[in-house]
């Protein structure tokens, strides 16, 4: 009996003990439903537990999937927007609504996108015919003629010889005009003709003319007509016969704009004379999916010159998602643009300089060499054209492989080039009010030892005006416009 009786106590404490843990257990799993924000959805499953307008976010990017019932971005306490991509972190703003994200969200890259195929940034985000530029040109695959090249001519008179008399003496005094397109150009001998003999092989000296092809146009032909004249002392001018072909003197040839090609093999030899000629254009680019291929030319002491290099996609995307304000305010911001220490920066300051020396250009040529550079590889064009906003500062490899920008583009090419060389620069940034709006403009200021021309004084040191948007300017030189530029500068920031 007493062991019947321990048995028993023992069963009881045990009973007592499995109670009272069974109590306790569902006591620790009895957690508070909370619904900090009031939208119906417990703080355990609601994305974003203190905002009523929102709760789902299926790839976590901190953008919601759609509004709670009867809300809206009105209703949202933290600024929320809807994510036009909820199934891919990469990307969440969409404005245009054409499946191509505007950005990439903080921190991703086309890397991240789960989407297959991967996403691709919209080049043109409030355009919803277009998302892509292949050839950088500015223009929209949606729109370009041909979205494989930046469309443009250069045109070079390189020698001329008079074969037969064009009226009754045995020489000419020879100048052209070229008419691109219906706009037409006069090349003489600096204000004068060129005077030759019959049978003179005459070598021309002039800078090429340059024309740029608008990228949007319908015309699949472009028009060169090129005419060679005899000045006439006494009379009319006579047109020297250069077309063996046709019932016209002058010599037609036509630029195909969607083939990216000319009719012409650099020499002509009409019933009167021979001409020799150069007809550049650039070639296709063939899109690389590592890297972009980019040919820069230009002209500088009566001579063209080119060359090519290769940019990683992936350092170009770096910069596009750099996570920098793109109107900057302050001089901390502003020397933040200037990436001197860039490989890609490097590479093409060494090109200059060792192109430079070649011609043994002295200090200044060198400078005014590479500022010709910058100011025809870099076509002027407006932020809102080419970004869509009033106002996007590229860095210098932005520029590069856009190969268009406005005035701090340029600049802040020009100066970390400059400063890679090891040049002492300075960026002067001007601004002036125009109409009830704020107007500004940055060139950059170089100081060169023993050199005149217009300059500002900081630190005790002469800066001489550089300025990068216009083409022929060179260092020292203003142009007369805008003329708040001719007053000292609102800032001057030394890099």
């Amino acid at each position: 009996m007493k062991s019947i009786a321990i048995l028993l106590g023992i069963i009881v404490i045990l009973s007592t003990i499995i109670v009272f843990l069974q109590f306790d257990t569902d006591d620790i799993n009895k957690v508070p439903a909370i619904d900090s924000d009031n939208d119906g959805f417990y703080d355990q499953v609601d994305a974003f537990p203190d905002d009523i307008a929102a709760s789902v976010d299926t790839d976590g990017d901190g953008y919601p999937d759609r509004w709670n019932p009867g809300k809206s971005q009105g209703d949202s306490t933290s600024n929320l927007s809807i994510d036009d991509f909820p199934d891919d972190p990469s990307a969440s703003l969409d404005t245009d609504g054409d499946g191509y994200p505007d950005r990439w969200n903080p921190g991703k890259s086309q890397g991240d996108s789960t989407s297959i195929p991967p996403l691709e940034i919209d080049e043109f985000p409030n355009d919803k015919n277009a998302y892509k530029d292949t050839d950088k040109d500015g223009i929209a695959d949606y729109y370009d003629i041909n979205d494989l090249v930046d469309l443009s001519l250069n045109i070079k008179l390189q020698k001329f010889k008079v074969t037969k008399k064009v009226d009754l003496i045995k020489w000419a005094q020879v100048y052209f005009e070229v008419y691109i397109d219906g706009q037409k150009f006069v090349l003489d001998n600096n204000g004068r003709n060129w005077k030759v003999w019959l049978n003179q092989e005459k070598t021309i000296s002039h800078d090429s003319i340059k024309f740029d092809i608008p990228d949007d146009t319908k015309k699949e032909i472009i028009k060169i007509e090129i005419v060679m004249m005899d000045n006439d002392l006494f009379g009319t001018d006579d047109v020297i016969d250069l077309n063996v072909d046709s019932l016209e003197k002058k010599l037609i040839l036509e630029f195909d704009n969607v083939k990216n090609s000319v009719s012409d093999n650099g020499i002509v030899k009409g019933p009167q004379a021979v001409l020799w000629y150069d007809i550049i254009y650039p070639e296709n680019e063939i899109p690389d999916k590592d890297s972009y291929n980019r040919t820069y030319s230009w002209s500088f002491n009566n001579k063209n010159w080119k060359f090519s290099m290769k940019i990683p996609v992936d350092l170009y995307d770096s910069y596009i998602n750099y996570n920098i304000r793109r109107h900057p305010q302050s001089e901390l911001e502003i020397r933040k643009y200037i990436t001197s220490k860039d490989e890609i920066v490097k590479e093409i300051s060494n090109t200059l300089l060792n192109l430079a020396k070649k011609e043994n250009f002295n200090t200044v040529e060198t400078v005014n060499f590479i500022l010709a550079f910058v100011q025809r590889s870099i076509v002027y064009t407006y932020d809102n054209v080419s970004k869509g906003i009033n106002e996007y500062w590229r860095f210098p490899v932005e520029s590069l492989v856009d190969k268009q920008g406005d005035c701090e583009d340029s600049s802040v090419l020009f100066a970390s080039i400059m400063k890679c060389l090891d040049y002492d620069v300075v960026l002067l940034l001007y601004t002036w009010e125009e109409n009830n709006q704020n107007q500004g403009h940055l060139a950059v200021g170089v100081n060169l030892d023993g050199f005149y021309g217009s300059y500002v004084e900081y630190n005790g040191k002469k800066y001489f005006y550089c300025e990068t948007t216009t083409i022929s300017y060179v260092v020292g030189k203003l142009p007369p416009t805008p003329p708040e530029i001719h007053e000292d500068p609102e800032k001057i920031i030394h890099v």
